[in-house]
């Protein structure tokens, strides 16, 4: 919404005021709540009564009829990743219901990784502009607190749910009933012990009680760590504190990490929480337990978490993030085409992304899955939001630019419409479009297409002249899903000049390497089967390709689920841009690339190992590797692992550890820790794994968290990185669940070290 909307709704109201006297009169209105319409396919509106509870930082509604009472009713503020007006919803355009009236009342909440959307119309512009705002003050307040709110709020909430009668108070049976649904089955005497010992107020009547404020004393008591305060106690000296020598010795001899005395008393002042050991420079237990909690002492290394790697090398050289038939929602042969799945692939840092163009009605060329009932969305939009959203979640650098947005164009269009395309492009993108008038004489690194769009399709000879002339035809991913293969008169595609001028990575059929690599070609598709029996016959070859051209590999028509192959093996070959369908969030495919693309600051783009550019250093590697590494891990804890939402186990959990290595062929192997019976609280494992490593550059790790279960293991939690960015030490790690949202408090304990092998 702009700062001109932001003004005329203030000015309608009839008293000037603050901006902080008009946050707390926007969320005031919002909490005793406002009468909005939920709007569904087709249009169709049902009204609830919804509130902004900042109290409890959740989004509420009621109203709801008794058949929808299994749907959820509320989300958290903390799962919302954005709140925008109507005018920016491109996904309803299509409905028979839509006017411009009702778009201007209209607003969309996004939650959660998965980009779960709630669409809502208002009653009056001036009702949407207050919700849109009420809703971004409350994401700003959610975002700023800090980290001991953040578990203190936690806290109360657990006190909230398990406070049936809202007394105010838990008696002990509440508390052993609560401890329970937090998954930890522990011993009746010691937890009766931390209760008395938090029960301050004790009345002399009746049964001991603990209010709220007790209750968060004897959560702090009951979650003290004796796997932290052991390494503590190794270098206290027993003083009862560490010095800054001994958090000097500490961070050097375990965490790999040599710091300076101002550098180490900065450390103290930020996470020792008691004044006068801070004005001493004296770090506390509870000081060093949030200190190796803290993000930078995270197992992945906080330098991995900017812009770090060189950009100015070719785009070639680069894994980038990439998602196949990226406007589906569902599966492959009758689910819905939305333009909201462009803005959650891009929102999730992916930085090339699939269009398939047919022709559409009224001259308006559309994008679906061809030979396919899924729906259809048209391509204006689509670049309407491309250009909204190609670079809110890249870093940037040098500005207000970021790195490039790639556009997979699968062109099934006639020239007429292909022409429209071409106007769309233009208009919509003008400048941001990498165009170049005549053949480049370098292939372009990410730094050159900073801020840029380039499309990536079919392209005229830049020598060229006519309106249109005939093209060999592409990999035709649509019609792979068919049982008949395509006739040979399909063989060659007409090309409108119009399209084809703004086209600026020309992509070629594949037929042999010698042959792609003699084109003047920057980008070759390869299908899932074809790339795997070209790695299985000759992985050279492969790389081979790769070092001269963009090699894009996307997943078999025969997917109609929208699942997703493996994408390891295409890396390890220098396969770059290698695509995945990101509707299917949950399995491991989708995990893995996570892992690898928070790497470079999220960019996206991710260099490839030096290896990996040369032919003689790739088979010097293969056959011979000479920079064999050993990691060693010992997984000592974990913390808060919560129960599977989806369980239908009534017992605490039982939790297990199965850590993999995904790389090279070679290096790829996997372990499970052994089971803890009836502990997702604090649960202790003290086992140590080892991994040797041909090809450490390659690695990527994976966590996976399990309950076990007789039959089968219920999935709790991932966590995916490169070895690459691992800080060695005593690191902790947080867990992801199926939909790519990090689980509030859980975290795993870990001691890595990485040897020469």
């Amino acid at each position: 919404m702009s700062d001109k909307g932001l003004e005329m709704s203030a000015q309608d109201h009839p008293v000037y005021e603050s901006h902080r006297q008009q946050v707390d009169r926007v969320l005031s209105d919002l909490s005793r709540g406002t009468l909005l319409h939920k709007v569904k396919s087709g249009g169709m509106l049902y009204p609830r009564t919804f509130f902004l509870d900042t109290k409890d930082m959740v989004l509420r509604y009621t109203g709801s009829e008794k058949r929808f009472r299994k749907k959820k009713l509320s989300w958290q503020i903390s799962k919302i990743r954005e709140v925008r007006d109507g005018e920016k919803d491109y996904s309803k355009r299509l409905d028979p219901f839509d006017t411009p009236a009702l778009r201007g009342r209209c607003f969309a909440v996004i939650f959660g990784a998965n980009h779960e959307v709630l669409y809502l119309y208002s009653n009056s512009i001036y009702e949407r502009d207050m919700w849109v705002k009420g809703i971004q003050f409350a994401i700003h307040m959610e975002q700023y607190m800090d980290q001991k709110q953040q578990a203190d709020r936690w806290i109360k909430d657990a006190f909230n749910m398990a406070d049936k009668n809202n007394d105010g108070s838990l008696d002990f049976e509440e508390v052993m009933k609560l401890l329970k649904q937090l998954n930890a089955d522990m011993d009746k005497k010691y937890v009766k012990a931390l209760f008395d010992k938090a029960d301050t107020e004790k009345s002399g009547k009746g049964r001991s009680r603990l209010d709220n404020a007790e209750f968060v004393q004897f959560y702090h008591l009951l979650t003290e760590r004796a796997e932290v305060e052991e390494i503590f106690l190794r270098y206290d000296g027993g003083k009862g504190y560490m010095d800054c020598l001994d958090l000097q010795r500490f961070l050097k001899n375990d965490q790999k990490v040599t710091m300076q005395e101002d550098d180490v008393n900065e450390v103290i002042a930020a996470y020792e929480p008691q004044k006068q050991l801070q004005l001493d420079d004296h770090m506390s237990l509870i000081g060093f337990r949030t200190f190796l909690t803290s993000r930078d002492q995270q197992m992945f290394n906080p330098a991995c978490r900017r812009v770090y790697q060189d950009m100015t090398q070719p785009i070639t050289n680069y894994y980038i993030s990439s998602s196949h038939n990226t406007y589906l929602v569902e599966d492959q042969l009758k689910g819905p085409s939305r333009v909201e799945a462009y803005i959650t692939a891009l929102s999730r840092g992916c930085r090339c992304v699939e269009l398939d163009c047919w022709d559409g009605p009224d001259d308006e060329p559309v994008i679906y899955h061809g030979y396919t009932l899924t729906s259809k969305i048209l391509f204006r939009d689509v670049i309407g939001a491309i250009k909204d959203y190609a670079f809110h979640s890249s870093p940037r650098d040098q500005g207000d630019r970021s790195y490039p947005v790639i556009l997979s164009i699968e062109n099934h269009c006639s020239i007429k419409q292909q022409t429209v395309m071409g106007k769309h492009i233009r208009n919509i993108l003008g400048d941001l479009v990498y165009a170049p008038t005549e053949l480049p004489n370098k292939i372009p690194s990410p730094a050159d297409l900073m801020g840029k769009i380039v499309l990536k399709g079919k392209k005229l000879p830049w020598s060229h002249s006519t309106e249109e002339a005939e093209v060999s035809d592409e990999e035709d991913e649509a019609a792979e899903s068919q049982e008949e293969s395509k006739s040979k008169d399909k063989s060659k595609h007409k090309l409108s000049r119009h399209f084809s001028d703004v086209v600026g990575m020309k992509a070629i059929s594949f037929k042999s390497t010698d042959e792609a690599i003699a084109s003047n070609g920057i980008f070759v598709s390869l299908g899932e089967s074809k790339v795997l029996k070209m790695i299985g016959n000759d992985i050279k070859d492969v790389n081979r390709l790769s070092q001269q051209m963009l090699v894009r590999t996307y997943p078999s028509g025969s997917r109609t689920d929208s699942s997703n192959y493996n994408p390891v093996p295409m890396w390890a070959a220098g396969c770059q841009v290698v695509a995945l369908n990101f509707q299917t969030t949950g399995a491991e495919p989708m995990q893995l690339l996570h892992g690898k693309f928070l790497d470079n600051g999220g960019s996206g783009y991710v260099l490839k190992p030096e290896f990996m550019l040369s032919a003689e250093k790739f088979s010097s590697q293969l056959e011979k590797p000479t920079k064999k590494k050993k990691l060693v891990m010992k997984m000592i804890s974990g913390y808060q692992i919560p129960k599977p939402k989806d369980s239908k186990k009534g017992e605490v959990i039982d939790p297990f550890i199965k850590i993999e290595v995904h790389g090279s062929k070679a290096d790829n192997q996997q372990v499970k820790t052994s089971v803890i019976q009836n502990n997702g609280f604090n649960p202790q494992w003290n086992e140590t794994v080892s991994f040797n490593l041909n090809s450490p550059e390659l690695v990527l790790l994976r966590f996976v968290v399990y309950d076990s279960d007789r039959y089968v293991d219920d999935f709790i939690g991932y966590y995916v990185m490169p070895l690459s960015c691992l800080q060695q030490g005593y690191r902790h790690f947080p867990l992801f669940n199926k939909t790519g949202d990090q689980l509030p408090q859980a975290l795993i304990f870990v001691h890595t070290e990485i040897v020469d092998a």
